[in-house]
């Protein structure tokens, strides 16, 4: 990666916490409420981008066309490059310059394009703009983006509360007080006091669509943590 990368593009490529199981119930939560809105179908061609340990593509890939993932860790597209060897409609790409360049993708065009729990890691707001744009350039006409798991304004705190409110609603607080105390001790709650996480304003989101000449709506309760929010654009 670049020089002026994230220093969270270092921390996901050496390790993380959160265990694989976690990921992919999320990762089930998120395509069950986003069914309405991103109308997945058996003739779509979807990119994931930051598809980590490749839950969300597991999930996807037996009902889509073909489905590529992105990721900037070396050690995650490695899993995923094994994990899928035996599917023929995934491919796995590694960003290897800067995060918001996909030009590792060619000239392909996607139907969907989905960027779930990832933006909070960039480095700076500007960096979502460049991911609109990079996407814009990669869309097919009529395509959908949807970005999900957007932190709106919120204290850790109030992040904190959502989640633990969820996973007693989801009957499943053991898990999530695992989580959150293994998030407090380790690297990566390290990470968030130091450098904490990008978070937006709604009229923002939107702003830096219509900047683009792009329709963009925010919508509420798609993620497990109802605290934040989720940006359809559509092309």
């Amino acid at each position: 990666m670049s020089s002026d990368a994230s220093p969270w593009v270092h921390y996901w490529n050496h390790q993380t916490f959160i265990d694989d199981a976690m990921l992919a119930r999320s990762s089930r939560v998120f395509l069950k409420a986003s069914e309405d809105v991103m109308a997945f179908s058996d003739q779509d061609r979807v990119l994931d981008i930051g598809c980590g340990p490749g839950t969300l593509i597991a999930a996807m890939a037996p009902r889509v066309r073909e489905i590529c993932g992105l990721d900037t860790s070396e050690r995650r597209v490695e899993a995923c490059r094994d994990r899928f060897t035996a599917c023929e409609n995934v491919t796995i790409e590694q960003l290897v310059e800067r995060y918001t360049d996909f030009s590792v993708v060619g000239e392909r065009k996607f139907d969907k394009i989905v960027c779930l729990s990832v933006i909070q890691y960039y480095r700076e707001k500007n960096d979502v703009r460049a991911l609109i744009r990079e996407v814009k350039r990669v869309a097919a006409p009529g395509a959908r983006f949807l970005i999900g798991d957007i932190l709106i304004e919120a204290s850790l705190a109030q992040d904190v509360l959502s989640l633990l409110w969820s996973a007693v609603q989801d009957g499943q607080p053991l898990k999530v007080f695992k989580f959150l105390w293994q998030a407090r001790f380790s690297e990566y709650g390290k990470l968030r006091r130091d450098i904490g996480l990008l978070s937006f304003r709604k009229n923002e989101l939107l702003g830096m669509s219509n900047d683009e000449g792009l329709k963009a709506e925010v919508i509420d309760g798609l993620t497990v943590n109802r605290n934040r929010s989720n940006l359809l654009i559509r092309f």
